[in-house]
């Protein structure tokens, strides 16, 4: 199911081109903090980038819905994105703030203990990951059970943990689309800064060594460098972020859409006896 999610989602990148909309809107949401960042400082871009989050899941819900609806219009993908947007939004930032929150205490625990703070940086990490697995699709279960927030997540929990082989091969689908993101990002950021980073490749190693981290510093976040590494974060946006949405909404289409939210459970024979006790029939 992995695998034909997976060719479905890259099927509706031709046929539907609104599911492009999520990328593009964060690659604009990209170059426009930059901007901001550049001309305003890092207090005016933090504010316009919250502003940005906070609108990108009205995106991801109508991506949602023209996905699993199968709809197409324009007008179905605003629908959509109205019903639900905070359906979208409320199990994200449950969820973020779920990791904030256990993934603090657990370094604070760590560093008590006496361990040193980057192992306590790295456990924290980790810790991430199970949320990650389990909660991932508590956005699209709020959206289309129309669940509250925390049975929402509950629901992404059971549904992950009954589908758990299927669901093992799409999160590994999107390590390895992950990955090839990486590549093509290093890839279009080396050529955008070519004209930086030649200087650097024709240096000597004893040359690079000599150099203070104060001049490596400023080498890597002059100005060329971190536009290039927008510009190339953006591009990367526009092409992957339409496929881990859209892979994201075939395969619980797919997959989950029509799992049980619990375990089934069989129906045992008994009886009561006068007592109020239960006897199972053998």
């Amino acid at each position: 199911m992995a695998l034909k999610s997976l060719s479905e989602a890259l099927g509706l990148l031709v046929k539907k081109p609104l599911v492009w909309m999520p990328g593009l809107f964060a690659a604009f949401s990209i170059l426009f903090t930059y901007y901001i960042i550049t001309l305003f400082g890092s207090v005016a871009a933090l504010a316009a980038g919250i502003i940005l989050l906070l609108v990108f899941p009205a995106f991801l819900a109508g991506t949602y819905g023209i996905v699993i609806g199968e709809k197409s219009s324009s007008a179905d993908f605003r629908k959509y994105a109205v019903y639900g947007y905070f359906r979208c939004l409320i199990p994200n930032v449950v969820v973020l703030m779920i990791g904030f929150v256990l993934s603090n205490t657990l370094t604070y625990i760590l560093l008590m203990l006496g361990i040193s703070v980057d192992t306590a940086f790295y456990f924290s990490i980790f810790l991430i990951i199970p949320l990650v697995f389990f909660f991932y699709f508590a956005d699209i279960s709020a959206m289309v059970n129309n669940y509250a927030a925390f049975r929402a997540i509950k629901d992404s929990a059971l549904r992950v943990t009954t589908g758990s082989i299927s669901v093992t091969a799409f999160y590994l689908f999107n390590v390895a689309i992950f990955f090839a993101a990486s590549f093509i990002f290093s890839a279009i950021w080396s050529l955008l800064a070519v004209d930086v980073l030649t200087p650097i490749t024709q240096m000597t190693e004893s040359e690079i060594l000599a150099m203070s981290q104060e001049e490596l510093l400023a080498l890597f976040t002059s100005p060329e460098i971190i536009s290039s590494g927008c510009m190339a974060l953006a591009i990367c946006a526009i092409i992957f972020v339409p496929i881990f949405v859209t892979y994201k909404a075939c395969f619980y289409k797919r997959s989950l859409l029509n799992l049980p939210a619990q375990p089934s459970q069989q129906t045992q024979q008994g009886t009561v006896d006068e007592k109020g006790r239960w006897y199972k029939y053998s």
